[in-house]
């Protein structure tokens, strides 16, 4: 089954995902320096720079020191009610798209918002301090889930050795905690500075003005607001050069596991001290709270008005674009992604795995608003926008989610080769029927788990249509941020919900197909 798939396909298709990124660059390339446009001599770029460093400094610092002393009590606190489902709920707000959220923020911390009259009478949700509340709300999840099961993942024998050892509560932190965690802590801050730095939707809806634009909305600006390619061209050079560095930078520490429930959840643990458990629960409540606030505001706030005079007509058809735009590309980025993960594993020469896990992988380094960019420059002149756009909204999607689903099934397909392909191939089974008996079940709880995130976080996008996108085709995530710009809350709050639903069914995929991982499938150590 090593020559399933021809090379020439193979070919063509390193051809065209790196002739993608290649016609990028060179849209980006075309930027020339002219009197407008020599921008490292305006004191604002220099301004949008250090606010987007900043800001994401600032979120990551704030999301993992917030994360280490709860992700410490969920590991330790036997007893804590609801950890399971917590731990559910962090994957959702990871992976929820960002205007439900800054929803849920304007009628929990806006102006008339339920927590407002209790905060300084100086509290602006508009600028640092929302942007700041927004990040911390996506991220923080994602670094409970990762500290929480790296904790899990200490063995129990080396708590029981520090009993016997009588160590001391800090002595057992510096010799058996922290050791676990040096090596994954510059990596977690990393990613979380990345996914800050690169952020579109929560600046746009918070930023309040320009004194907090990032570069990411001043590409947006440059190019549909003014419509200034070569400044455009040159503040997505500067991400890029930037955001490809940090990447480069930050990959070189260890994998962060987020998506697996930890195997040795319920082993043995010491017995904390009551006041460490007492402080612990109460981070745990003010956490559960925070995070479960902004998206409990949406209800009452929805059905406020009734069933009444709400823009259904609206909400469906921007469901179903928005259905349309994620299916089509999860689609097809599973499909590409596990097929060159298959050509990976099964190829023989060296050279060409190196090749394919570049190709799959590089989409890691481009931002989402330069590649958009740079291919919207490129074919500005060779196609109508206006017409094909969707396309281009879908085809990006599913090529940012590539690097993704590869990294996830070319373990799964590694375990695959090593423990049945033999077994199948004694079989004599036909191409079809190998894969429809054997291959597909084998694999279906991993093509669940991408395909659940990829849904997700496709149907969450913001900045590719952005740049992309027509009214008349216009998502949930942008219905929601026009109907928020003009005050009409109650239809946010509306749409929000639907959004969180479609979002939750990825959810499920995701949570479902773990469970199956869990139970069924080999993991590699």
């Amino acid at each position: 089954m090593t020559s399933i798939f021809p090379r020439l396909p193979l070919l063509l298709a390193v051809t065209l995902l790196f002739g993608i990124s290649l016609l990028a660059l060179l849209a980006l390339t075309g930027w020339e320096a002219t009197p407008e446009t020599q921008l490292w001599q305006d004191p604002w770029f220099w301004q949008v720079l250090r606010f987007t460093l900043w800001q994401a400094f600032l979120s990551s610092l704030l999301s993992v020191g917030l994360a280490l002393p709860l992700a410490r009590a969920l590991a330790l606190d036997q007893k804590l009610p609801g950890k399971a489902v917590f731990l559910r709920w962090c994957l959702l707000c990871f992976v929820m798209p960002s205007l439900i959220l800054i929803t849920g923020l304007v009628l929990v911390f806006g102006r008339n918002g339920w927590l407002t009259p209790w905060l300084t009478s100086g509290w602006q949700l508009y600028g640092l301090s929302g942007i700041l509340l927004a990040h911390v709300f996506l991220n923080l999840p994602f670094a409970l889930r990762v500290l929480s099961f790296q904790w899990a993942a200490i063995p129990p024998s080396a708590w029981k050795l520090a009993a016997q050892l009588h160590l001391t509560p800090w002595q057992r932190f510096c010799l058996v905690e922290l050791p676990a965690l040096r090596a994954l802590l510059p990596g977690l801050f990393g990613f979380i500075f990345l996914l800050c730095f690169n952020s579109f939707a929560v600046v746009l809806a918070l930023g309040g003005g320009p004194a907090t634009s990032t570069l990411e909305v001043a590409i947006y600006q440059a190019l549909k607001y003014n419509f200034n390619p070569s400044e455009a061209l040159f503040l997505a050079w500067t991400q890029l050069l930037i955001a490809g560095g940090l990447f480069w930078l930050f990959s070189r520490w260890s994998r962060l596991e987020w998506l697996a429930p930890s195997s040795s959840a319920d082993a043995w643990r010491p017995s904390a001290h009551p006041l460490t458990l007492w402080v612990g629960r109460l981070i745990y409540g003010l956490v559960l709270l925070f995070l479960t606030l902004p998206i409990l505001s949406l209800l009452p706030r929805a059905f406020s008005r009734g069933l009444d005079g709400l823009p259904w007509m609206a909400l469906l058809q921007a469901s179903g674009w928005s259905l349309l735009f994620a299916v089509s590309a999860t689609l097809i980025a599973t499909g590409l992604g596990l097929w060159l993960a298959w050509q990976s594993v099964t190829l023989v020469s060296l050279r060409w795995k190196r090749l394919l896990e570049v190709v799959a992988l590089h989409y890691l380094v481009i931002p989402g608003m330069v590649l958009s960019v740079g291919i919207y420059i490129f074919f500005m002149h060779r196609i109508n926008w206006l017409e094909w756009g969707w396309l281009a909204v879908i085809l990006l999607n599913a090529l940012l989610a590539l690097p993704f689903v590869f990294y996830q099934l070319k373990p799964v397909v590694q375990d695959y080769q090593a423990s049945y392909q033999r077994l199948a191939a004694s079989l004599g089974l036909s191409w079809g029927l190998h894969w429809h008996l054997v291959v597909l079940p084998f694999l279906k709880p991993a093509l669940q788990r991408v395909a659940g995130l990829c849904f997700v976080l496709a149907l969450g996008d913001f900045a590719i249509f952005g740049i992309f996108g027509q009214p008349q085709q216009r998502t949930l995530p942008w219905l929601i941020y026009d109907l928020a710009a003009s005050y009409r809350l109650v239809e946010a709050a509306l749409a929000s919900l639907g959004l969180l639903l479609l979002a939750f069914i990825g959810l499920a995929l995701l949570e479902r197909s773990a469970a199956q991982s869990s139970a069924k499938t080999p993991r590699r150590t």
